[in-house]
């Protein structure tokens, strides 16, 4: 019975910890250990209970992460609880308690939040008297009203007593109370919510006892205290690849989710009220083309929402950092910093005269007018095809950003392209006078700036307030989940595990096997594919793009293209519901090569000769000791042939064109994400959220819900290009570089 005394002997001021079905945290401590489960954190509370006809108790619980430990004491009795809890696939959470000191028993609970109105709370102890608390909260008006009731009962028919109660929060943070027994034994009580520090106190009739307590926790609850205006730091440097590297004292051992979880951060700053302005520092930022666009419009969202976007760098290197900045409020810029706007260009290397000298050389076959990328091994510069299709690109990125930059610094397209062409490099004398900047400043001045113009602030780190945790009622609606499967770098067969020549590599069979699991998951009801790659192994694509075929028959799925979605990445996008890409994505690049390269010029250079005996014709075909003979070569035009009609029958089943039409816009021809929206192999332009948002559409969602990221958990050094050039037959895009 001391299991059931000390409950009932002592009420607790919070209200959730009086009854089964509500406990969290640390309340849930001499509660219901089930409550350990949800919303893990580190917190401590501490009640003091003024008896005026009996001894008065004092108690103290902590919580961290789903562990709780708790002691009590009344009189010259101590209790003390060690408890833990398992948040349980679904709606519910099981804890177990340890009780001891002046009495010992075990405790088991269990909690149910069965749907975003209705909580059931159980809990009891193990051996001796069976004394059970069963129990039920009801929300009829979200989390204003919460009814409650509890049954003391032992061995399933005998009933000892009930409880029942109401909590109303008129507004977030305060909550006022009312709690009684069988005999009508009264408690009414008031709960006050300040952040991280929570008090409550109560008064119980008839007995006069006053109950107080305090809670501090490592995470917020919500409040009734206005939030103070932010101004939020975020510091944009290096690069951001799709695929970040996890590191352990420097060496890299598995990737998490890159530059759409940036992305994704960015609209949790858009849903701050509080914050008012984003201050932007940029240093050393070499991001992709397409990457700058989609960041642009991040911030274009942000001032719609209201909030002013200042950028702050000491230099401004390039006309797409420049353009970047441009989609700011302001520009500030250090007194001795400078911006270039050189403008764009785009160069490849060519490696026929390195191979030359080293006594290498290739046969090529492919398929496609402009299919490019094995001139590097076979020209000294550009081919016409390749020149035509890589100046088209680069009118596409090159006016819009001219177009931009006019209108953001209020000057016409003639006068910013005049400041690129005869100018171009600026110190910050020059770049205030031309109105390329709002106002130079030091570092150090702008918090002061800021505040004399937009008001006082408290300035927060980006990353604390993205990583701040509140928090939340769980009884809240069980959000839907998306799947996001990032794919980035080489397309390679098999499990794409890296090694020293590639960093990140996408292989075919464990793509195929995360769109199966994607696919038998009913939980998850669409998926985004984020793709960054210039293509690989043919085979490999093939087995992505099946997979992906039979995982849309059963959910949607979004395809979401990076900088680059060309050739084999563009092969396993094309039959999604839905593709994506930023007007800056390079994609297309639809058509197939074979490389086989003869190395026997380099081992003759080297002193290495070779002897051989074979069976069979062509058994010495792919050591590079010599060249395709004719039938060989014949037979090698066949099968680049073969993939290429299967490439072409792809797209055409995608994209639900002819085949003939596919072939016509196919060719090997890379095109910039605008001109394959205008041409039918891509949808919309648009970046990952909007890819987001559209398959929360096809799968009539509406409201947040929850990502689950898919992604190679592996990654290596990376020394030199993909081991995997000398592919049967590759998709791969030509190595251009846009400056």
């Amino acid at each position: 019975m001391s299991f059931l005394l000390l409950f009932t002997l002592c009420v607790n001021p919070f209200y959730e910890a009086n009854f089964t079905s509500l406990p969290m945290r640390s309340i849930s401590v001499f509660s219901n250990p089930a409550g350990l489960g949800f919303q893990r954190g580190a917190e401590i509370v501490i009640n003091y209970e003024y008896n005026p006809d009996a001894p008065d108790a004092l108690m103290s619980a902590s919580a961290l992460g789903n562990v709780g430990f708790g002691w009590k004491k009344i009189d010259s009795l101590n209790y003390y609880e060690a408890g833990l809890g398992y948040k349980l696939p679904g709606a519910f959470s099981m804890g177990y308690a340890f009780q001891f000191g002046e009495d010992s028993k075990h405790i088991v609970g269990l909690i149910g939040h069965v749907s975003e109105k209705l909580s059931l709370g159980f809990k009891t102890a193990l051996g001796g008297d069976e004394h059970m608390l069963g129990g039920i909260s009801i929300r009829p008006f979200k989390e204003y009203v919460t009814l409650s009731g509890d049954v003391e009962f032992e061995a399933l028919d005998t009933i000892f007593n009930y409880f029942y109660g109401c909590l109303l929060q008129p507004i977030d943070g305060v909550k006022l109370h009312f709690y009684a027994d069988q005999d009508f034994n009264w408690k009414t009580g008031l709960e006050l919510s300040f952040g991280k520090t929570k008090i409550a106190g109560s008064y119980s009739h008839p007995d006069k006892k006053i109950s107080g307590g305090i809670l501090f926790s490592a995470q917020s609850y919500k409040t009734f205290i206005p939030q103070k205006n932010i101004v939020t730091e975020l510091s944009l440097e290096d690069e951001y690849p799709e695929l970040q590297k996890k590191t352990l004292l420097g060496i890299p051992i598995s990737t998490k989710q890159g530059f759409t979880k940036l992305l994704l951060e960015f609209e949790k700053i858009g849903k701050k009220d509080e914050i008012k302005v984003v201050l932007v520092k940029t240093r050393g930022l070499s991001l992709g083309a397409a990457q700058f666009e989609e960041l642009k419009g991040c911030f274009n969202k942000l001032k719609k929402r209201g909030k002013k976007i200042i950028f702050f760098s000491d230099n401004y290197n390039g006309t797409l950092v420049y353009d970047l900045a441009c989609s700011g409020d302001e520009i500030i810029l250090s007194p001795l910093g400078d911006i270039s706007i050189p403008g764009l260009g785009i160069r490849k290397f060519y490696l026929k005269n390195t191979l030359q000298k080293l006594g290498i050389e290739a046969d090529i076959t492919h398929v496609g007018k402009y299919k490019s990328a094995a001139e590097i091994f076979s020209r000294e510069q550009m081919s016409d095809a390749d020149r035509e299709q890589l100046e088209k690109i680069l009118d596409d990125f090159y006016y819009p950003i001219i177009t931009h930059i006019a209108a953001a610094r209020k000057k016409t397209e003639a006068e910013v392209e005049k400041l690129i062409n005869e100018i171009a490099f600026f110190n910050s004398d020059q770049a205030d006078e031309y109105g390329l900047v709002d106002t130079v400043l030091y570092e150090f001045e702008l918090k002061d700036y800021i505040n004399d113009k937009y008001g006082k602030m408290a300035l927060v780190d980006f990353e604390e307030v993205v990583n701040e945790k509140v928090v939340r009622s769980p009884w809240e609606k069980r959000k839907d989940k998306i799947a996001v499967v990032i794919a980035e770098g080489s397309i390679v067969a098999g499990e794409g595990k890296p090694g020293l020549f590639q960093s990140t590599l996408i292989g075919g069979k464990r793509y195929a096997e995360i769109f199966k699991q994607i696919k038998d998951d009913k939980s998850i009801k669409a998926v985004v594919f984020r793709i960054n790659s210039g293509g690989g192994d043919a085979f490999a694509s093939e087995q992505i793009a099946y997979a992906l075929k039979q995982c849309a028959k059963e959910k949607p799925v979004i395809v979401s293209m990076g900088d680059v979605a060309g050739s084999g990445g563009y092969y396993i996008a094309c039959l999604a519901d839905k593709i994506f890409a930023d007007d800056r994505t390079i994609t297309g690049s639809i058509g197939v090569l074979g490389v086989n390269f003869v190395t026997k010029g380099l081992y003759d250079k080297l002193g290495i000769s070779w002897d051989y005996i074979k069976r069979g014709k062509h058994s010495d075909k792919n050591w590079g000791l010599r060249h395709l003979t004719e039938e060989e070569a014949a037979q090698a035009k066949k099968n680049v042939e073969w993939w290429y009609d299967k490439f072409t029958r792809r797209v055409a089943e995608g994209r639900n064109m002819r085949q003939s039409k596919v072939d016509s816009l196919g060719q090997g021809r890379v095109y910039s994400g605008k001109y394959a929206e205008e041409l039918g192999l891509i949808d919309e332009t648009g970046g990952f959220l909007e890819a987001l948002n559209a398959a929360k559409e096809y799968a009539h969602i509406t409201g947040d819900v929850e990502l689950l990221v898919y992604h190679p958990g592996d990654t290596g050094f990376s020394f030199t290009l993909s081991a995997n050039m000398i592919s049967r037959c590759l998709y791969i895009m030509p190595e251009i570089e846009i400056k």
